[in-house]
C-alpha cells in the first residue's frame, strides 16, 4: 500500500507540471495559458500513453531518446536547421511543448529570460510541435516574441527528430545534445524551476564532455 500511494503521490504531481502526449487538438496560446494540466482521460491532449516516467522536479534517470544526427527541419520563420547547426554550441537544450499544454506555455517567460543569462556555448531552442497544425499557428512567434525569446523554434522535422516525437511522453520535455547531436546528460521531464534544474543538467552535460563549466554562480 505504501508504494502504491507513492506511485499516486508522484502521477497527482505529474499532472499539475506536464501534459501526456498523444494527439494535438487545436487551441489558442490565450488559452493554454489559463488551462491546467488536465488528468489523465479528461481530453486528448491528456492522454497519458506511458506511466514510465521519473519525477517533473528531476531528470529522467534513464532514457532511449536517439541522438539527433540524421534529420532536416524547418523553423517557424521558415528556415531550415540540420545537425551542423548544433555545432553554434558545445551544449544546446531543446524544450519541445505545444501550444496544447498549459505548464509549457507558462514556464515560456522563465525560459525566455534564463536563456539570456547562459554563456555563448550554451544555448537553448525550443520546438513547437503544433506549430505545423495549429489554428493559431500564426499566433506563436508572436507569443515568443512577448515572452521575449529570440532563440530557434523548431516547426517540423523528419528522421531522428522523428524518432525522438514517436518516444515522447509528456511536454514540456527538454533533451540536451553536443555539438554532434549526440544526447548529453538526462532529459528534464515537466515543468519546474528554470534555472535551477537547467544549469544543473548544462552543468552535468559539461562535465561529460570534459569542458570547463562556463555558467556564472548564482
Amino acid at each position: 500500500m505504501k508504494h502504491l500511494g507513492a506511485v499516486l503521490l508522484f502521477t497527482g504531481g505529474l499532472l499539475l507540471s506536464a501534459c501526456g502526449l498523444s494527439s494535438l487538438p487545436e487551441i489558442s496560446i490565450a488559452d493554454s495559458q489559463h488551462e491546467a494540466a488536465a488528468p489523465s482521460g479528461t481530453d486528448a491532449s491528456a492522454d497519458i500513453r506511458n506511466e514510465n516516467s521519473s519525477n517533473t522536479a528531476s531528470s529522467e534517470t534513464e532514457s532511449d531518446f536517439p541522438d539527433l544526427v540524421s534529420f532536416t527541419a524547418s523553423t517557424i520563420d521558415g528556415s531550415s536547421f540540420s545537425p551542423e547547426d548544433f555545432a553554434a554550441a558545445d551544449v544546446t537544450a531543446i524544450n519541445i511543448w505545444s501550444t496544447t499544454c498549459g505548464p509549457c506555455v507558462r514556464e515560456m517567460p522563465e525560459l525566455a529570460e534564463y536563456a539570456k543569462t547562459l554563456p555563448e556555448n550554451l544555448r537553448i531552442i525550443t520546438w513547437c510541435l503544433d506549430a505545423n497544425i495549429s489554428a493559431t499557428c500564426s499566433e506563436i512567434e508572436k507569443y515568443l516574441n512577448e515572452c521575449g525569446f529570440t532563440g530557434i523554434t523548431l516547426a517540423s522535422g523528419d528522421g531522428d527528430l522523428q524518432k525522438l516525437y514517436e518516444q515522447l511522453m509528456y511536454t514540456p520535455t527538454t533533451v540536451f545534445v553536443d555539438a554532434n547531436g549526440n544526447q548529453v546528460g538526462e532529459p528534464l521531464i515537466g515543468a519546474g524551476n528554470i534555472s535551477e534544474r537547467y544549469s544543473a543538467q548544462f552543468e552535468a552535460a559539461l562535465h561529460q564532455l570534459g569542458i570547463e563549466s562556463t555558467l556564472k554562480s548564482e
